[in-house]
């Protein structure tokens, strides 16, 4: 594949700008468990080896050394991009106000973002996994049967990027990783990255600017006039669905213009030897993901009813489900902040930590969309003959007021407070709580994140912003004890 990648692989158009979004976007309370920081990157983290390069910047693999214990959370992806590179620094902080308002298995979480005068640094998320293009390159395919796992995360996130009104716009396999490396045989976690073309829109408008990347863009983005929706992740899906099933490409050409010319004008081909061993319903969704007019092509959450990935998911035994319910009813009795914590913890937990959980919050999701109500998730309890308390809610941190429960909310809730409350584990809320890097929490910053700037009288909190010095109390905070930091906050007067 590597002749016809490189051919293909040359950006369509540079990123769109996404519109007058703030530095400190206000959209949904979670969105600040992702900072942009003052200080100097260096003094927080230390920088290993490059995992890999682009037109933009370098990404390379980091050490967080204010951590003491060495985990998998304790390591981070750096994406650096020298300011001389991109014509409006905006953008690349658009990237990162996109991401932090995004909380689904399968995206790529942001954490943090620094500037100096020369760089700008995104942190976030690691995945050791590599890119499926990297796998493609050693197994040219994947059976049909793993084809439909990696594809039935890859619709999930953009089915709930569609639903936040975002279209991811540059789907490809460079652009999808797993998390964390895989054994023969097995399908991992996959995540998509990269969200520099990644941008918002409204339901029934079309967008006129074209963005993507040449073998995976879709016919409309090509074609003048150029007007689309988010129906072009439903194409550039169906490549990498195709892609992964055959280990070709769908379309080729010995230039971009006749690459182009074949994605406007040629049919899709199931004649190769070796689509004789696909099944039926895998072809079928083939077809509806990458009809020529978008008008006629399938939903992401269309194409997630489709019967090729419809799964006999297993709920967890009753004695399991009885213990989440458990804790979601300890997480409840908590107060607003112990509730911040945990969801700061929940957050930066690593792939390991939550894997468990999240198997259960997918099988448990059933229309697959990277989110529940509280009535899909008594039903699914209750399918195991387990009922949730009548006044059970999980809502009050990284929700908007709805009765929607996002992915790091459940894990928030459900996580076994014994083993996510390691030492040195807890300083990830600290560091969260430290939106300035000073060290030192104050009751002004406490306000911000549980209350996103809502109805907060501004002298009032600089009267009261008393300051919680993690140097002056670290001995509370490495032993826990039996709170630690959540009741050391309580106990400072908060």
């Amino acid at each position: 594949m590597g002749a016809a990648l490189a051919s293909a692989c040359a950006r369509v158009e540079q990123p769109q700008a996404t519109g007058d979004q703030t530095e400190d976007l206000q959209a949904f309370d979670r969105a600040l468990l992702a900072q942009v920081k003052k200080g100097k990157l260096e003094d927080n983290y230390e920088m290993l080896e490059e995992l890999g390069s682009g037109s933009f910047g370098v990404v390379s693999r980091a050490r967080d050394i204010r951590r003491k214990c060495v985990s998998m959370a304790t390591y981070v992806a750096v994406k650096t991009i020298p300011k001389k590179k991109i014509s409006d620094p905006k953008t690349v902080k658009d990237e990162f106000n996109v991401l932090r308002q995004l909380d689904h298995a399968h995206i790529c979480k942001a954490y943090e973002c620094y500037e100096d005068r020369r760089h700008i640094y995104l942190v976030m998320d690691i995945c050791a996994g590599g890119t499926l293009l990297e796998s493609l390159c050693v197994q040219q395919r994947f059976p049909e049967a793993d084809a439909a796992k990696i594809m039935r995360q890859t619709l999930s996130a953009l089915s709930y990027l569609h639903q936040a009104n975002f279209i991811f716009r540059d789907l490809k396999t460079e652009n999808i990783m797993f998390a964390k490396p895989v054994q023969e045989g097995e399908v991992g976690n996959i995540k998509l990255i990269d969200f520099g073309l990644c941008c918002p829109f409204r339901p029934g408008a079309k967008i006129t600017r074209a963005a993507g990347t040449p073998y995976s863009v879709a016919p409309e983005l090509v074609t003048a006039p150029v007007q689309y929706d988010q129906r072009c992740d439903s194409w550039s899906a169906g490549v990498v669905m195709f892609i992964i099933l055959s280990g070709q490409y769908p379309f080729h050409g010995k230039t971009k213009d006749e690459l182009l010319h074949k994605i406007r004008k040629e049919p899709v081909s199931f004649k190769s030897a070796r689509w004789k061993k696909i099944s039926k319903e895998g072809k079928s969704i083939l077809v509806e993901l990458l009809r020529k007019k978008p008008e006629n092509r399938c939903s992401v959450a269309d194409a997630l009813r489709h019967e090729w990935l419809k799964v006999q998911v297993q709920l967890p035994s009753a004695p399991i489900m009885q213990g989440i319910v458990d804790t979601m009813i300890q997480f409840q009795s908590l107060n607003l902040m112990q509730k911040a914590a945990l969801t700061a913890l929940a957050w930066r937990a690593s792939d390991e930590d939550t894997q468990h959980l999240r198997q259960v919050f997918e099988s448990l999701d059933k229309d697959g969309n990277g989110h529940m109500t509280m009535g899909e998730l008594r039903g699914a309890f209750a399918e195991v003959g387990v009922t949730l308390p009548g006044g059970l809610s999980l809502c009050g941190v990284g929700t908007d007021g709805n009765d929607t429960i996002e992915y790091t909310e459940f894990l928030a809730a459900a996580l076994d407070k014994k083993k996510v409350l390691k030492e040195d584990v807890v300083w990830e809320a600290f560091k969260i709580f430290d939106a300035d890097g000073s060290g030192t929490v104050t009751k002004a910053e406490l306000c911000k994140l549980l209350t996103s700037g809502r109805n907060s009288d501004k002298s009032k909190q600089e009267k009261e912003s008393k300051a919680i010095d993690a140097r002056q109390h670290s001995e509370p905070l490495k032993g826990l004890g039996e709170v630690g930091i959540l009741g050391h906050l309580r106990a400072s007067g908060f």
